[in-house]
C-alpha cells in the first residue's frame, strides 16, 4: 500500500521541527489552533509568519505576537479558501505563492569517490559558507545572508530526534554548491540548497540535490520534503530531481520587504 499524500498541517509541522534551533527559534500557540512561527535573528517573513488565521480574534492575536518581537505581520494560508479569509481581515501588501514537494523515489546511493563531503553538525562548516553567502551576485542579498542567515547557522544547536547534515559539493575550483539534510525518523527536509554565483547553471545544483537525495536514503529517510518559490526555475531544478507539489500554500505580508 503506498503511503498517503502528506498534509499541509504534517508539512508546516515537520517544516518547524526541521528549523527550530536554527533558522527558527520557536512556535507560540494562539486562538483556535492559531500559531506564530518566529525567528530571533532573522527578520524575514519566511520565517517570521502566522498560520491557522480565519477569524478577527486569531488576527489580532497573530498581529501582537509579530509587532511584539518587532516583526511586521505575516499570514501562511494553505490555499485560496484561507486567503479569502485573510483578505476579508486585510489587504496584503504583497503574496509570495510557495511549492511545498516531496520526494519519494529516492536515487540509489552515491558511488565511491564523489564529490560531495557530509558534515553530521548542527552548525556548518567553513567550505559550506563559502558557498552559501556568494549564492547571489547581488551585493545586497550577500549583506542580507552574512548578517542574519550566517550568523543564525553558525549558532544551530542540536535537538533530540534531529539529525542535521550539511553537504558540500566541489568542483575542480573548490567548493561549488551546498545542501542541508534535517532527518527525524523516516522524514528528511532540504534546506540551504545554493550554487555559488560564478558557478551557476552548469548542473551543480541538481546535482547536491541528487546527492543529498542520497544520503537521506543512506539514512533510513522514505521521504524528503523542501519549500521553494512557484512557478519558477527552482521549482523546475527540484521537479527534474524527482520532487512532486504536495502543498500550494501562499505568504500573505502586511508591508512590502
Amino acid at each position: 500500500m503506498q503511503a498517503p499524500e502528506p498534509t499541509f498541517e504534517t508539512l508546516r509541522d515537520a517544516h518547524v521541527a526541521a528549523l527550530t534551533g536554527s533558522l527558527i527559534d520557536g512556535v507560540e500557540h494562539g486562538p483556535g489552533g492559531a500559531g506564530y512561527v518566529w525567528s530571533r535573528s532573522i527578520p524575514d517573513p519566511t520565517v517570521n509568519f502566522a498560520f491557522g488565521v480565519h477569524r478577527p480574534d486569531q488576527f489580532a492575536w497573530a498581529g501582537a505576537a509579530a509587532l511584539g518581537r518587532a516583526r511586521a505581520p505575516a499570514f501562511l494560508a494553505r490555499d485560496d479558501g484561507e486567503i479569502a479569509l485573510l483578505r476579508a481581515l486585510f489587504e496584503p501588501a504583497i503574496l509570495y505563492p510557495a511549492r511545498w514537494m516531496v520526494a519519494r523515489e529516492l536515487p540509489a546511493l552515491a558511488p565511491a569517490g564523489s564529490a560531495v563531503t557530509v558534515q553530521a553538525t548542527p552548525a556548518p562548516g567553513p567550505d559550506f559558507e563559502r558557498v552559501f553567502a556568494h549564492l547571489s551576485d547581488a551585493p545586497g542579498v550577500r549583506t542580507h545572508l552574512r548578517r542574519y542567515y550566517i550568523p543564525a547557522l553558525r549558532a544551530a544547536r542540536g535537538r533530540h530526534g534531529l539529525v542535521t547534515l550539511h553537504l558540500v559539493l566541489r568542483d575542480a575550483a573548490g567548493p561549488a554548491a551546498c545542501a542541508s539534510l534535517y532527518l527525524r525518523g523516516e522524514t528528511a527536509g532540504l534546506y540551504n540548497v545554493s550554487t555559488r554565483a560564478d558557478r551557476q547553471r552548469r548542473g551543480l545544483g541538481t546535482a547536491v540535490t541528487v546527492a543529498a537525495l542520497r544520503e537521506a536514503r543512506a539514512r533510513g529517510a522514505v521521504q524528503v520534503f523542501l519549500q521553494c518559490p512557484a512557478d519558477g526555475r527552482t521549482e523546475a531544478l527540484y521537479a527534474r530531481a524527482g520532487f512532486r507539489t504536495a502543498c500550494a500554500p501562499t505568504l500573505l505580508c502586511t508591508t512590502p520587504p
